[in-house]
């Protein structure tokens, strides 16, 4: 079997993966408990934003937007952790199947909002990392906190778990653009603009620590 051969049964191989995770997912109505478990991440969520814009006077969230990761994602993250390729393993060992990304103006609004969803108690913290004071190695920043969220479907109570983001505007902007620039693509000296990416993550870390002290400052006057 030649190189060409190989490449054509390993993308067959990988579509048939895909579809059979894309199949696994339109059963038993998996979109339909995710999105149940989104709407009340992000009714928690839509309060604690009224309430902390009550407290300080002034805009806290800037979005708030959920979503349900794709069969396409679920088999690249299975592949590269070494799992077997199915909904079941999946929901199982990956904890971001589902996500809800809160982006807000300031630094400290991060914690804030992490603090108070942390004692809210109908939903179970399982974990929490902190991506801002110490970001991944390509310079990725955000807080996440990993949570169990209970619903009841059909009469039967069951978790789903739910990855949380917490970022600001300026974290949410570099990640957007190195998903763009990065992200599943064989880049020309990808290393180089890894490294530069990384140098502008290091800029934006700073941007936001003097756009905090800006507005305490202005908060003085």
């Amino acid at each position: 079997m030649d190189e060409e051969e190989k490449k054509a049964k390993k993308v067959k191989q990988d579509t048939e993966a895909i579809e059979k995770i894309r199949k696994e997912m339109q059963k038993d109505q998996y979109y339909l408990q995710c999105q149940y478990a989104i709407d009340i991440v992000e009714a928690k969520v839509k309060i604690i934003d009224e309430q902390l814009s009550m407290k300080h006077q002034r805009e806290i969230m800037r979005s708030v937007s959920g979503r349900v990761k794709s069969p396409e994602s679920i088999y690249a993250k299975l592949v590269r952790k070494e799992l077997n390729t199915n909904l079941e393993t999946a929901q199982k060992k990956l904890n971001d199947l589902i996500g809800v990304r809160i982006v807000c103006l300031f630094l400290d609004d991060v914690y804030e909002i992490a603090r108070i969803l942390k004692k809210q108690k109908d939903i179970i913290v399982v974990k929490e990392k902190d991506y801002i004071s110490k970001p991944k190695k390509n310079g990725y920043m955000s807080f996440h906190l990993i949570v169990d969220v209970p619903i009841c479907f059909d009469e039967n109570s069951q978790t789903k778990r739910v990855e949380i983001q917490i970022r600001t505007i300026a974290m949410d902007f570099w990640s957007v653009l190195e998903y763009q620039l990065m992200y599943k693509k064989n880049v020309s000296g990808a290393e180089k603009a890894a490294k530069e990416l990384k140098n502008y993550s290091e800029e934006i870390s700073a941007l936001d620590r003097k756009m905090l002290r800006l507005r305490n400052k202005i908060d003085e006057i």
